[in-house]
């Protein structure tokens, strides 16, 4: 079962992942892991459902462990 997105609003740094306008709809992916959210261009909308990218190894925490994964045990 998957969880319920996150919500966020305009203007919070965020993450990878898949972001969709809690009004109109728009979906749009952020591939930088640091990005300042805007306002929906189609409607002007603030809040966001956020569907971040998840890692397939619970050990990658951090974009330098994506970098140097730790050596696994």
């Amino acid at each position: 079962m998957s969880e319920a997105p996150k919500r966020v609003k305009a203007g919070d740094k965020v993450g990878k992942g898949r972001y969709v306008c809690v009004d109109c709809g728009l979906e749009f992916e952020i591939n930088d892991s640091q990005q300042d959210l805007r306002k929906c261009p189609a409607c002007a909308c603030e809040m966001y459902d956020c569907f971040p990218v998840t890692h397939i190894r619970d050990d990658i925490k951090t974009p330098d462990d994506v970098k140097n994964p730790p050596k696994r045990k």
